[in-house]
């Protein structure tokens, strides 16, 4: 049984017949290149930036595939750091910025002893050649290599080809590739949203077989995925992927439960994500306003439903109650971050205060501008908003209001705005006192009594 169907040859693409420029490439990339050519190492810039420069997007984040060793290349970089545990990673640091670079790394071994799930086991730190390196990563289309010396892409594994189709193709065997990763199936819907692509026939047949698989995953990684699962501006046409694969029962069952009750709630549901979409595509969001979108339509139902018969209830504490009872199961099983799903409770209780106009002399409204909290209620309010376009909103003069009495107006004329913490960030633990037994001198009596004997 083998993990490929075959050996592919590589496709050498040179400069003229390809769109990618260097004027196009990180500028510390490109140092990092030179200096691997310069000392005879191959290296080549690999991944989704290639996939990126041909698409005419630009990259997030640049990196580099080498045949040199970890430890070779800390030699050769002072401002490099190596990482990881399982496999180490090269991370050359230029200010803010990261370059990850990463030794070749071998392929599966077909001929390698299977566990009692029939997958695959092998070593992580054994490495390779840049072929085998290609055939060892998820799809064809993050399989392309970028030559600094050449200016030619290599491409061994049909990669070139799904990119101009706009497929999504794991390499390899989809149901070997996805039980070896589930998380493989969430980046597979991913991608397809973020680059509007579809997912190869085949994939989608192992994902709709193999999504119950992601209950195996762990769950911090888990965590991560779904948060990124937020794709700016395309986050609509991912949660319908996931939900129509069967990804979203997998990761939210109770969610997904919900949606599956009635075809009103899933057009509901994606409404508010494409609401969102339109907000992302003008303003960064967080990963707390898109689960706020995601949910708000289950929470409103739930609180008009916990309000029915009680004339006098408030309204916006039966939406908090509602928003927290919703996201409990996937906070106890991911164990979401507090920052993240606080601040998207937060969001679906407060994003109604936008409707009335805020009021200068009120501290109330003062002080909610100069919270931690507003500008993710003010986006969650841009979002929601766009579900109620028949009543009043003050989204722009809340905005106003904020830039002249919240924290922008205490910054000097030309300063950019900084960051504002979270509120519910878990604050940092200060190191506790050392405790002193009983008979011990305090350290201000022994340096008494050293000055004494001087």
């Amino acid at each position: 049984m083998f993990l490929f169907r075959r050996r592919p040859k590589a496709a050498i693409i040179p400069r003229q017949e390809h769109n990618i420029s260097r004027r196009d490439i990180d500028p510390d990339a490109l140092k990092v290149l030179y200096r691997l050519a310069y000392l005879h190492h191959k290296a080549y810039l690999v991944g989704g930036s290639v996939r990126d420069l041909l698409l005419g997007r630009t990259p997030k984040d640049f990196d580099v595939g080498t045949d040199a060793r970890p430890n070779e290349i800390r030699r050769q970089f002072r401002n490099c750091f190596l990482v990881g545990r399982r496999f180490r990673l090269a991370h050359i640091v230029f200010g803010k910025k990261v370059i990850e670079t990463a030794t070749f790394r071998k392929a599966p071994d077909p001929d390698a002893v299977q566990d009692e799930h029939g997958l695959y086991q092998y070593e992580d730190n054994t490495y390779g050649t840049p072929e085998e390196d290609a055939l060892r990563r998820d799809f064809t289309v993050n399989g392309l290599f970028y030559d600094v010396e050449t200016f030619s892409v290599i491409d061994y594994v049909g990669g070139l080809k799904d990119l101009k189709a706009k497929i999504i193709r794991s390499i390899g065997d989809p149901n070997i590739r996805f039980r070896e990763d589930p998380v493989r199936m969430m980046r597979a819907v991913r991608f397809a949203a973020k680059l509007g692509f579809d997912v190869a026939p085949n994939d989608v047949k192992a994902i709709r077989r193999y999504a119950s698989e992601l209950e195996n995953a762990s769950d911090s990684r888990l965590c991560e995925e779904i948060q990124r699962l937020f794709v700016r501006g395309a986050a609509e046409r991912c949660f319908r992927l996931a939900y129509d694969y069967g990804i979203l029962r997998a990761l939210l069952p109770t969610l997904a439960a919900w949606l599956a009750g009635d075809a009103k709630r899933r057009e509901a549901v994606w409404a508010s994500l494409a609401a969102l979409d339109a907000v992302s595509a003008e303003e960064e969001t967080t990963p707390a306003v898109g689960l706020a979108a995601l949910y708000w339509p289950m929470v409103r139902e739930a609180a008009e439903a916990k309000r029915a018969g009680k004339a006098r209830a408030n309204l916006r504490h039966l939406r908090r109650t509602a928003a927290e009872e919703a996201l409990a199961p996937a906070v106890k099983k991911y164990r979401l971050p507090r920052a993240v799903w606080m601040t998207a409770v937060d969001v679906m209780e407060l994003f109604t205060r936008l409707r009335e106009r805020p009021n200068p002399e009120n501290a109330r409204d003062v002080r909610f501008v100069n919270h931690g909290i507003f500008p993710e209620v003010r986006l969650g309010a841009r979002a929601l908003s766009r579900l109620e376009p028949d009543k009043a909103w003050a989204l722009e003069e809340w905005l106003a209001f904020w830039r002249k009495a919240g924290p922008l107006s205490r910054l000097p004329e030309g300063a950019e705005p900084p960051a504002l913490p979270n509120p519910h960030s878990r604050r940092p633990r200060h190191p506790r006192r050392k405790s002193r037994r009983r008979g011990d001198k305090h350290p201000a009596e022994d340096k008494e009594q050293t000055h004494a004997n001087d």
